[in-house]
């Protein structure tokens, strides 16, 4: 099927609808991070295709058109990575950033061909399917090795805590489900054909998203007295704000690790009984410097605290015992032992190329990437009685890995990541907001240390306790209870919401089909 036949822009009267829906949905995110507009921000596109009922390859153009919007104003600072990401071809990025935009453009604007064709526009119908649909699609998008969870609707809430609390029952989605299902009840109190219709939409919408607040500010206390009864441990969360352009250096290794040390030894002198540094913190390649690994060794044994720090590491294993790079990290005991984890969802392009680790061929594509090798799975970490999941960067937008860590008996989430690469954009501040929801999915403590910010701890309400901001060399003390127990959405994932998108989904299309033939 051909949708950009002649020309790739709907009609006149979607295409500032649309426009306008993107650019309002990116003002959602940090750092203007305007959360709740995300409630109205999608209905001036849903009320144009209300009142002008386009086709098919029309409504997939003004979805596209939207998402280009959203998307462009969203990522624009991927062009701007090339000084501190170590890309060996600086032109590529901005036909990256285009490459990434038409391709989570795609998504919206299937959205919209799928509407168009269950429901032929017709009110009630679209109502079930359009919110149904959307969630459909962002857990599509946020599955395979081209997963790129980055902007669901859900996340716009984030720095909003009484907004967040529903996300125990269905995660991120379920979050994206009523944000979306409020939109299109603003779009059909507009775009109705009746008074009555066009009341009863924005009724609705109204007591959707003030008994989503009203329950939310409610939780949130409720969580906060829980909290207060809790013992706690204490935390250290070190920022060391590591040149990048230096790091890798060898004659700045020693000045690295000698910081590693003074920061360690302050936390262990505040109280910390589990000290955490960033993703690649120890800029070496663990297993290939026996000197660097056995400080760091040393370390955890004259403190007598254990640190959980980032470094690369290489290793022959795998079916054919070939040499595979890891982005990895590791857990040092005063015991002198260290327990491994390896990175397992890379990030796609930069990390390594996807389908790589299935056709190694692949991997002798180069432009500046990574080509690590994704860990196995493993159950949580364990120091001192503490029991956490590590989350290695971009693996803190996916909820499958905590799930995962809460279902093996996690107590905490720890984060660790090197944001250097974003520069002083909103890139670090969205990466940071994504990983706010996991603690109130799962209601778990998350704590996360970067290397150049934001460092942050946030209850299991989704408030950020604490934080560090950009570019600043600091220590984070955190006073965190350490939680078992499963939420709803920990038992049961996405799937009781995925059923229930399909079910609306063919009510709609019968209500459609039976209004159509009346």
């Amino acid at each position: 099927m051909k949708f950009f036949p002649g020309r790739i822009l709907p009609p006149l009267p979607l295409v500032l609808p649309s426009l306008l829906s993107g650019v309002l949905l990116t003002l959602c995110f940090p750092v203007t991070s305007l959360g709740p507009v995300s409630f109205l921000a999608l209905a001036p596109m849903f009320a144009a295709v209300l009142r002008h009922r386009p086709g098919r390859k029309d409504a997939f153009r003004a979805g596209f058109l939207m998402g280009s919007a959203c998307f462009v104003s969203m990522l624009w600072w991927i062009v701007k990575l090339v000084p501190t990401a170590g890309v060996t071809i600086p032109w590529l990025m901005t036909p990256a950033l285009i490459v990434l935009v038409l391709y989570l453009s795609v998504y919206p604007a299937f959205h919209l061909l799928v509407v168009a064709a269950l429901t032929r526009w017709r009110l009630i119908p679209f109502l079930l399917a359009v919110p149904a649909t959307w969630a459909l699609f962002e857990i599509a998008r946020s599955r395979g090795e081209l997963a790129f969870p980055w902007g669901l609707v859900g996340y716009s809430l984030s720095d909003h805590p009484a907004w967040l609390q529903t996300a125990d029952l269905w995660g991120v989605f379920g979050l994206s489900f009523v944000v979306v299902l409020v939109n299109a009840l603003l779009a059909g109190s507009v775009a109705a054909r009746g008074p009555r219709a066009k009341a009863w939409c924005g009724l609705f919408a109204g007591l959707i998203a003030g008994s989503m607040w009203l329950h939310g500010a409610a939780r949130v206390e409720r969580e906060r007295e829980r909290s207060g009864n809790e013992p706690t441990i204490r935390v250290a969360l070190a920022q060391p704000n590591v040149d990048l352009a230096l790091k890798w250096k060898p004659e700045f290794k020693d000045s690295t690790f000698a910081l590693i040390e003074k920061q360690a030894a302050q936390a262990r002198d505040s109280g910390a009984v589990l000290v955490i540094f960033p993703e690649t913190a120890a800029p070496v390649y663990i297993e290939n410097s026996p000197v660097n690994k056995m400080r760091l060794i040393e370390l955890a044994q004259g403190l007598e605290v254990p640190f959980y720090i980032g470094f690369l590491d290489h290793r022959f294993d795998g079916p054919d015992r070939a040499l595979n790079i890891y982005n990895s990290s590791g857990l040092f005991l005063p015991d002198g032992s260290l327990e491994k984890y390896d990175k397992r969802h890379l990030l796609p392009f930069g990390e390594a190329l996807p389908l790589a680790t299935r056709f190694r061929w692949i991997r002798k594509i180069e432009f500046g990437q990574a080509n690590f090798e994704p860990g196995p799975e493993r159950s949580p970490l364990s120091g001192d009685g503490v029991d956490f999941t590590p989350l290695i960067c971009f693996e803190s937008v996916f909820p499958d890995l905590c799930r995962e860590g809460v279902r093996e008996g996690t107590e905490l989430f720890v984060n660790i990541t090197n944001d250097g690469w974003f520069g002083d954009t909103p890139g670090p501040y969205q990466h940071a907001q994504m990983a706010i929801v996991r603690a109130v999915e799962f209601r778990r403590w998350l704590v996360r240390s970067a290397n150049s910010g934001v460092s942050m701890v946030v209850s299991p309400t989704g408030e950020v306790v604490s934080s560090i901001g950009l570019y600043k060399e600091d220590i984070l003390m955190a006073e965190v209870a350490l939680r078992s127990g499963q939420t709803f959405y920990a038992r049961h994932g996405e799937a009781p919401l995925a059923w229930a998108a399909l079910a609306l989904l063919g009510v709609a299309a019968w209500l459609a089909r039976r209004a159509s033939m009346a």
